[in-house]
């Protein structure tokens, strides 16, 4: 038996300018279940999502969500109350100098609860994603991970019955991303009825989605649970039965990722780090840390948010000085003053660090 949908979207059109990110979309997501849209960025995943939450107006089409049409003022007005929406990018709907609690806080009076309730709510959500022991810490001073899972207690605060969610392991540790799906579980198995709408780029998450639908280039190409979705294909991933339902023209432009191997070169080390160290205060961050990193080698950091990546990364471009130790640069030492020296690495910082209101040029 079919399950009775969460939202219906019917010939939904959407464009920015010239282009269009959704095209004639036509889309039943299913209730009480955990729902996914899944394809790369750009797709148009997030302008679904926004119109499905009441957030962006809608243009042509149509789009009932919550057994209403989302376009009603006075429907959207009783759903604010029923969908939480979490958008894209850590901890994009948190307020970084208020506290873990009041954050919380405030979002619980922003729907009307008692100072009792919300007290025993953010209580029990602080327990139940392990937030309790930074009730007092600053949101802008959370890992990218204690962010997602503070977002998540936010768009939770008034129980909703429907949870949208953009994205929300896009950029935390692979650690954080299985506490956050065990929290999302856990949370269902006691909200049953509670339907859940995510988009993602990772495959491999997907497949623990009870539906899933597939977007390319503001189309969707295909519906159905993930055993669905592969049997179409015929492939025994959904990386790859994802890329076997593309356009043939597409699908040419694929390449397998391979790294070649490394030409190995004379001199110094590109970079070394030697008892490397950074304290904020009391906290040490990154504590005595020894390596080296060969000329042509692709080295990875690898663990979880906050243990100290970033830092020892911008330790070792010169934007931050060490408390002990020093970095090398081709062999000498680096100096946080020396613009020289500093012009020779590239850094991309792990937040979007571009400048939304220019254009790509």
């Amino acid at each position: 038996m079919s399950r009775a949908a969460v939202a219906r979207l019917a010939s939904v059109t959407h464009r920015y300018g010239a282009v269009a990110a959704l095209e004639d979309v036509t889309l039943n997501i299913p209730a009480g279940c955990m729902a996914g849209l899944i394809g790369p960025d750009g797709v148009g995943k997030s302008t679904m999502l926004a119109l499905i939450a009441g957030v962006r107006r809608l243009q042509s089409g149509s789009a009932q969500v919550l057994d209403g049409d989302i376009t009603d003022r006075s429907h959207l007005k009783l759903c604010n109350h029923r969908i939480a929406y979490m958008p894209q990018g850590l901890g994009r709907n948190l307020y970084p100098t208020l506290t873990v609690r009041e954050n919380l806080d405030f979002f619980g009076r922003l729907f009307g609860q008692s100072e009792a309730e919300r007290r025993d709510r953010i209580d029990q959500l602080l327990t139940a994603t392990g937030l309790d022991p930074f009730p007092d810490r600053p949101a802008g001073k959370l890992s990218g991970g204690m962010k997602q899972k503070l977002s998540l207690c936010s768009a939770l605060i008034h129980d909703p019955d429907l949870v949208i969610l953009d994205e929300p392991t896009t950029g935390v540790d692979p650690l954080s991303r299985q506490q956050f799906w065990d929290l999302i579980d856990h949370i269902r198995a006691e909200r049953p009825g509670m339907s859940v709408i995510t988009a993602t780029a990772y495959m491999e998450e997907a497949e623990r989605f009870d539906w899933l639908a597939a977007v390319n280039n503001g189309k969707v190409i295909a519906t159905g649970t993930p055993d669905d979705i592969r049997s179409h294909a015929g492939e025994p991933t959904l990386e790859r039965a994802f890329i076997a339902m593309l356009p043939e023209a597409e699908r040419q432009g694929h390449r397998e990722v391979i790294v070649p191997p490394r030409k190995l070169s004379e001199g110094p080390p590109a970079v070394e780090a030697q008892g490397l160290t950074r304290r904020f205060g009391d906290f040490t961050a990154v504590d005595h840390v020894d390596f080296q990193i060969g000329q042509g080698e692709i080295f990875g950091f690898l663990g979880s948010n906050g243990c100290g990546k970033t830092t020892t990364m911008k330790m070792l471009t010169g934007l931050l000085p060490a408390s002990e130790g020093r970095a090398l640069l081709f062999g000498e030492t680096l100096d946080t003053d020396d613009m020289v020296t500093r012009q020779r690495v590239g850094y991309m910082s792990q937040s979007f660090s571009l400048y939304s209101e220019l254009t790509i040029r």
